[in-house]
Parts: C-alpha cells; sequence; structure tokens
C-alpha cells in the first residue's frame, strides 16, 4: 500500500471583485521506490515546500515524478524544484524534454497509483487514485475545490455538466477526498 502525506494545505480566498489569492494543496506519495509530488502549489510556497520535504526527510532530488492535475500556475508553481522527476498530467509523461504523449484514458503508474481522466474545471483534468491502507485516496486538483456543498460549486469550470459527471464518478471510487485548496476530508453518502 502506498503512503499518502499533505505537505501544505491550499487555500483561496477573495480580495476584491475580480481578484483573489490562492494555492493547490501540494501532496506527496510514497509506492515502493517512488517518490510523488501531486501538484506543487503557487510559486511563493517554494520555502513552505522545502520546509515540509524536509521534516519528512525527502529531498527534492529524491522525488521521482510530479503529477499536476491540471496547468494553472496555483497548481504548478514549484514544478521547477523538482529538476529529476518525470513531468505527469491527463495526456502526457515528461523527461526532460521528451514528452511521450498518451491517449486520453485512465492509467496506472505505480501498482497502488491511478491516473483517473475527471475533465470539468478544465478538459485536461485528472485525478490521483492512490490505495492506502486507510482506503482508497483521491487527489482531485480543482475538481473539488474543498469540503462542503461550496466545494462541489465550482465558478471556474470550462464544461461545468463534465464536472458534475467527473465529481460523481471519483466520488463512487474514493473513501478519501483531497480537494485542491482545503483539507482531507471522508467521502459520505450524501456528497
Amino acid at each position: 500500500m502506498a503512503i499518502v502525506k499533505i505537505l501544505l494545505v491550499g487555500y483561496f480566498k477573495w480580495v476584491s471583485k475580480n481578484v483573489c489569492r490562492a494555492s493547490s494543496t501540494v501532496t506527496f506519495i510514497e509506492d515502493g521506490k517512488e517518490k510523488i509530488i501531486v501538484d506543487t502549489g503557487n510559486l511563493v510556497d517554494q520555502n513552505k515546500i522545502l520546509a515540509a520535504l524536509k521534516k519528512i526527510k525527502i529531498k527534492p532530488s529524491d522525488v521521482t515524478a510530479v503529477i499536476n492535475t491540471h496547468h494553472h500556475p496555483d497548481h504548478v508553481g514549484c514544478n521547477f524544484l523538482f529538476e529529476k522527476a518525470k513531468f505527469i498530467d491527463s495526456n502526457s509523461i515528461a523527461v526532460g524534454d521528451k514528452f511521450t504523449i498518451l491517449p486520453q484514458q485512465d492509467f496506472s503508474l505505480t501498482p497502488n497509483v491511478k491516473i483517473i481522466q475527471s475533465p470539468g474545471h478544465t478538459l485536461n483534468d485528472c485525478t490521483v487514485l492512490v490505495k492506502t491502507s486507510k482506503g482508497k485516496i483521491a487527489i482531485v486538483g480543482d475538481l473539488i475545490w474543498k469540503e462542503g456543498k461550496a466545494g462541489f460549486q465550482l465558478a471556474f469550470s470550462e464544461d461545468r455538466k463534465l464536472l458534475r459527471v467527473s465529481q460523481k464518478k471519483i466520488l463512487k471510487m474514493a473513501d478519501w477526498i483531497i480537494p485542491g485548496h482545503g483539507k482531507i476530508f471522508r467521502v459520505t453518502s450524501n456528497e
């Protein structure tokens, strides 16, 4: 079974009508020899991420893969910290300047880590589904922002109907949700 640790809990706050402050939740997964980061937060989080990694005795150079649930700046801002990692998204794996384009379908990264297509917020979103001793944990990016009804009603979505279909799909698969901008929560039947 894989181990999942939240390095930073994300946030989203409106500052004024058209201005917000945001950074994604940053999550670490260890499955065998693979050390994976899901979403790397905002550029301003660099020192917080480095401190959180140091606390769990991981150096950026130890990270073997970075998975980006989507490519908004508040989710990819610190990708540069992980120079030795391969970079994965919903349909590609990049190592240096070599890109392997994958079909738009679900795929396994490790025995306990699967990439699930979950479009709606953007048309190229993915969720990371992880088998752990606590059950299946879905790291969903902005498919679900935070716990509670407001976390499911995303104002920023390219396709609201597709978003809702993806939310329902992932909720059926997962025991726990790590949302894009909040703390982990248990999936209940009334989500």
